[in-house]
């Protein structure tokens, strides 16, 4: 059976929209996606999802950081953000597989308590990050990043990397984005670099939480990404049916049990009556 992946979808107007390229590539990794609502419980979601996927979108409103909003903030979508920021911890908690890409990424970064920069022409000496998909092709790679060799990223990621020593691996991506991560929430690590300093990739020190700033559903050596995904997901689903299967084996037991006890306590008395009557 194939791991059902939620991906959050951004509502405009009436409808609820998913970029086509993650779609594609979830189903290329071998998952089932599903696209839901951020007016949906997240609680739902927890319940039917195996493995979920937080993709691009408005800026994180700074209030969820502790900050008034600067001049440079642009689109924000403040019930999108409590949705996504409730459905991380409920997923993290679950120890449910979660990628984020872009927002993703930032929305996982806030939920579990960190903080981001509002633009990142904070940063000393930034290169360009904001590149828009009005002016460049999605899939072009635009700048370096280099992967730390310890991570579990860089073991996914290891085909697509070039590794010239021991210590990390660094390949091109693309790159559409004006805010970052600044502090790194609690339980997270910072896994990837551009030349910058900025911080690029995080994961989770326990568990399958990734977040990754550029968008690797338009390049074609990111797949691995998503196989990563899917195949921590199918772990998750039949972990998950293993519980219930106990469960299940537990319950017929408590039963049967029950049964046989009723059985040998009505032999019993049939026994006494037995006796009596021969009296």
């Amino acid at each position: 059976m194939k791991p059902l992946i939620a991906i959050i979808g951004s509502p405009w107007s009436e409808s609820v929209s998913a970029g086509r390229a993650h779609l594609k590539r979830i189903i290329q990794a071998g998952g089932l996606p599903a696209v839901f609502s951020p007016e949906t419980d997240p609680e739902d979601v927890i319940e039917v999802a195996d493995g979920i996927l937080l993709i691009e979108g408005p800026d994180v409103h700074p209030r969820f950081y502790g900050e008034d909003p600067s001049p440079s903030i642009r689109e924000v979508d403040v019930l999108r953000d409590e949705f996504e920021i409730e459905l991380v911890k409920l997923a993290t908690r679950a120890n449910i597989p979660t990628l984020g890409v872009g927002r993703g990424m930032h929305v996982i970064n806030v939920a579990l308590g960190g903080t981001l920069y509002q633009d990142i022409y904070e940063i000393p000496k930034a290169i360009k990050h904001d590149w828009r998909f009005e002016s460049v092709a999605p899939d072009q790679r635009l700048h370096t990043v280099r992967v730390k060799a310890d991570s579990h990223l860089y073991a996914i990621l290891r085909g697509a990397l070039n590794i010239e020593g021991t210590n990390d691996g660094w390949t091109w991506v693309n790159s559409f984005h004006h805010q970052a991560v600044k502090r790194v929430g609690e339980g997270l690590r910072q896994v990837a670099f551009a030349v910058d300093g900025l911080i690029e990739a995080i994961e989770a020190t326990d568990g399958f939480v990734i977040g990754v700033q550029w968008q690797p559903e338009h390049l074609p050596e990111m797949l691995a990404l998503y196989k990563a995904l899917v195949e921590a997901s199918l772990r998750k689903h039949e972990e998950n049916n293993e519980v219930m299967r106990r469960a299940i084996e537990a319950e017929i037991r408590e039963e049967l049990a029950k049964e046989q006890d009723e059985s040998h306590h009505s032999s019993e008395a049939s026994g006494s009556l037995l006796d009596t009557n021969q009296t």
